[in-house]
Formats: C-alpha cells, sequence, structure tokens
C-alpha cells in the first residue's frame, strides 16, 4: 500500500464579532516539553473492516481552477470508520508503528422528538452500574456520538450506560448501548441544538523552512475565512491561540503564544514567524500539541478546536507522547483538525488522523488543482471533493458551530474522486 500522502490542511473559521480586549500572554517555551511515558495501546480484539479500499484515479477537472487559488480535500474518518481501521492496520505494519486502540467504540446518533438530529446534548457515558462518568461531552454535528473508551482507559466494555440531558434540566435519559460497529439509533423525549456559548481556536504550525508556502497562506487569508464565516454563530466568544514549532537545533523549539480575543493580534503573531531551520532534526510535533494541552482552554458549552499545520513527524519513539496529547485532548473536549502540508511524511499522516479520529476532528489535505506551491500526492483515501481551501476551512467551522454538517454547493466543487456522500465513501 502506497501511504506516501502530501497534505495540507489550513484553518481559520468561522469566527463571529473579536474583540481587542482580554489578550493573554504565554511565556515562550525554549526547551523540549516534558514527555509523558506511556504505554501504547493493544487492539484488544480485531474489529470489522471493510474491504481494501479501492482508490480512484482522479478525473479530470469539471472546473478549471483560477491560478493562485490553494484547494484541498478532506476526509472525516469518524464516518468512514472500517475504512479508516484497515488503513490503521496496514499503515502500522508497513511503518512499523504502534496504533491507538479504537477497539469497541460507542456510536450512536441522537435524534429529538421532532426526528431531527440533536447535536448539542450534553450526554455522559459510564461503566454499567458506575456512579461516576469516563466521558462527559456532547452530542456533535448532526447528533453523532462517536467515543472510544480504551483510550479513555475502558478498554474492555461491552455494554455503556448513556445518560443524556435535556438543557431544560429535569431527569437524565438513560439508555444502554453495546459497543462496537453498529450505530444505535437513540430517539429523544426533546430536542437538541447546538449554540456554543464560546470558540477556542488555537493554530499548532511548523514553521521549518518547508512551510514557507503555508504560513503565508495562514497569515493572509485568516481575515478572509473569519469574515466570511461571522453569520455561523453570530455573537459568539472568540478567542485565538497560537503554537509554533521547529526542529531541536533551530533558534527556538516551541514558542507558545497562548490566547487572543484581538484578530489583529493574531495575525502580527503569524506574521512575525518566519519559516526557517528544520535541518537538524526532526521536528517537535509531539512537544508541541502537548504544549497546546496546556493552554487555558474554557470548560463547558462551547467549541475546543485545534488545527495542527505540519509536513514532517516526530521521532519514533515520541508516537507515545503524541498519542498521549491526543487522549488529553479527547478527555476535554478538544477536537484536533490535522492539517497536513504539501510534503507530508507518511508518518505523520498516520498519527494526525488517528489524532483526528479520537478526539471527533477531520484530516484535510492539499491538492495540485490550484497549479500553486509544492506537488501534492493523491492521499490514502478512497472519496473526497476538492474545493478551495479556505472554503473548506469555512464549511469545516460552520459545521462545528451549528452542529449541522455543511457540504460544498456543486458549483464550488472542483473535482470529486470515489463517490462521495455528504463526507461518506460509497465505493
Amino acid at each position: 500500500m502506497k501511504l506516501r500522502t502530501h497534505l495540507i490542511i489550513t484553518i481559520a473559521t468561522l469566527i463571529g464579532g473579536c474583540s481587542t480586549t482580554d489578550l493573554q500572554q504565554r511565556p515562550a517555551i525554549t526547551g523540549a516539553q516534558t514527555q509523558a511515558v506511556i504505554e501504547a495501546p493493544v487492539m484488544a480484539e480485531a474489529m470489522p473492516v471493510a474491504p481494501a479500499m479501492v482508490i480512484v484515479p482522479p478525473p479530470s477537472p469539471r472546473v478549471a481552477p483560477a491560478a493562485g487559488v490553494v484547494t484541498a480535500g478532506d476526509i472525516d474518518d469518524t464516518l468512514n470508520l472500517s475504512a479508516f481501521l484497515r488503513y490503521q492496520g496496514e499503515a502500522s505494519s508497513e511503518l512499523r508503528l504502534p496504533k491507538a486502540n479504537f477497539n469497541r467504540p460507542v456510536l450512536a446518533q441522537l435524534r429529538g422528538s421532532d426526528g431531527a438530529p440533536a447535536p448539542g446534548v450534553r450526554i455522559t457515558l459510564h461503566e454499567p452500574g458506575a456512579a461516576d462518568p469516563f466521558y462527559d461531552g456532547y452530542s456533535g454535528v448532526d447528533g453523532n456520538v462517536t467515543v472510544f473508551p480504551a483510550t479513555l482507559g475502558q478498554s474492555r466494555l461491552r455494554t455503556v450506560e448513556m445518560r443524556a440531558f435535556p438543557d431544560t434540566g429535569g431527569p437524565a435519559v438513560v439508555t444502554t448501548l453495546q459497543t462496537g460497529q453498529t450505530q444505535h439509533a437513540v430517539t429523544l423525549p426533546f430536542t437538541g441544538t447546538w449554540s456554543p456559548d464560546f470558540l477556542d481556536l488555537v493554530f499548532v504550525v511548523d514553521t521549518t523552512g518547508s512551510m514557507a508556502d503555508e504560513l503565508s497562506w495562514l497569515a493572509q487569508e485568516i481575515r478572509e475565512i473569519t469574515r466570511n464565516a461571522q453569520s455561523a454563530a453570530p455573537g459568539v466568544d472568540i478567542r485565538f491561540g497560537l503554537v509554533v514549532y521547529k526542529a531541536p537545533a533551530d533558534p527556538y523549539v516551541i514558542k507558545s503564544y497562548g490566547f487572543t480575543r484581538n484578530l489583529t493580534q493574531f495575525r502580527q503573531w503569524v506574521a512575525s514567524e518566519r519559516s526557517s531551520g528544520g535541518a537538524g532534526g526532526p521536528e517537535v510535533v509531539a512537544d508541541a500539541l502537548q504544549a497546546a494541552m496546556q493552554l487555558d482552554w474554557r470548560r463547558g458549552r462551547g467549541e475546543r478546536l485545534l488545527f495542527q499545520v505540519g509536513d514532517e513527524p516526530p521521532r519514533a519513539s515520541q508516537t507515545r507522547t503524541y498519542y498521549d496529547a491526543a487522549r488529553t485532548a479527547a478527555a476535554n473536549g478538544i477536537q484536533i483538525f490535522g492539517l497536513a502540508a504539501s510534503g507530508v511524511e507518511d508518518r505523520l499522516e498516520f498519527l494526525m488522523r488517528q489524532g483526528s479520529v479520537v478526539t471527533g476532528g477531520r484530516y484535510l489535505f492539499l491538492t495540485d488543482d490550484s497549479g500553486v506551491g509544492f506537488s501534492h500526492a493523491e492521499p490514502t483515501v478512497s472519496c473526497y471533493q476538492v474545493t478551495r481551501l479556505n472554503d473548506l476551512m469555512v464549511r469545516v467551522l460552520r459545521s462545528e458551530l451549528t452542529g449541522r454538517r455543511v457540504e460544498a454547493a456543486p458549483s464550488d466543487v472542483i473535482r470529486e474522486v470515489g463517490s462521495y456522500d455528504n463526507g461518506r465513501c460509497r465505493n
């Protein structure tokens, strides 16, 4: 299986009304971070997987993309879990890297009393008979619940007790679910809507020499993405965060700027960074993700989104550190969106996709349709749509902030690979 995938992900989205107050600055982290040594999760039992994926050659573009417009696609591996598990198994064997334990997930879709999907419903998951939950969060886009108990220290559960709480108060609705590949349909006696109180939007960016194009894009395009996305959640309290990183021999290793509500300040942070270095060894990807976990993320009814932009993996010995950071994110309701850059290395794709799956994010990647930047190989997924990158970012954030999946308009699709159906691959 050819795993080489040149991907880039770009983020900056859905932001409504940014003030110039409450700038929070954290000191730079100049050395390698303390690394938590954890045992690599082991698959307790084999899970059913889909047949081998068929990689469909891309057709000719139906629309000639304008010169200089960055293009991208994405894969939501949580909606294509069987195919992802096959990729995970093959990639783990080929790359000789441990894989995260996604055995026996909790899969459900919540619907309200009106029959519509119910996003934004607070739920807790319990081991049968246990008073304290091992998971506390909210139903996601389109009312979907995807939780991996094994990543939260519950690797042997065959049934779980789910409690769903109405916004208006009152007793929780209790449902017993079997773990495994079957998605359960759960109808609630109340409706569900998602109107987050806040958005914490963090970028973790590789600033080594190979990332010049990506850093430039982020600095120039975030204002447009923000402006186009504002209407999705008017009045939401938004903070921007930035963590940048390089390689051990560079002038700095990790620099954490913290959070700010001031979009201009955030853009100045990004603009002040220069892509350089990276020749001194693998980038400190895992440590940077750990540093992002140390930011003062808000708790409660809000969105916590992290976009990691990079192209090189950490040392193989830091694979567990990366997993540890991803599990910390999952336990705290932080979604990771892998932003793989143009020359992304196979091992980083493997780590990013697992981090996105365990936290309910997506994996995004650049394509060659724009005719700009370095060459990008076709990704190891069976279907996707190519659109402008900033349009994709707006759709991702609109989906998360409204609780309803937003798809590209037909006129915005430059190219389509495979049989794409609202995020699911039908081929």
